[in-house]
């Protein structure tokens, strides 16, 4: 998934206050969490695929896509 995909995907949405990424891991303020990941991705020199910013937008969006 392209970052301008996870931008389409996530931008502009409503997500719960709290989403639980995995059982250690949640996102307490989401409007903040999506401008820091974005911020890392965008200056990210390397592969995406090895970007902790991507594979925390990755695993946020399967989170809040596998909600009800």
């Amino acid at each position: 998934m392209s970052i301008e995909e996870l931008k389409s995907a996530l931008l502009g949405k409503e997500f719960p206050d709290v989403v639980e990424l995995q059982s250690h891991q949640r996102v307490l303020d989401v409007p903040q969490f999506l401008k820091t990941q974005f911020i890392e991705v965008e200056n990210w020199k390397k592969d995406l695929e090895k970007c902790p910013a991507y594979l925390r937008l990755i695993a946020f969006y399967k989170a809040v896509s596998s909600q009800p």
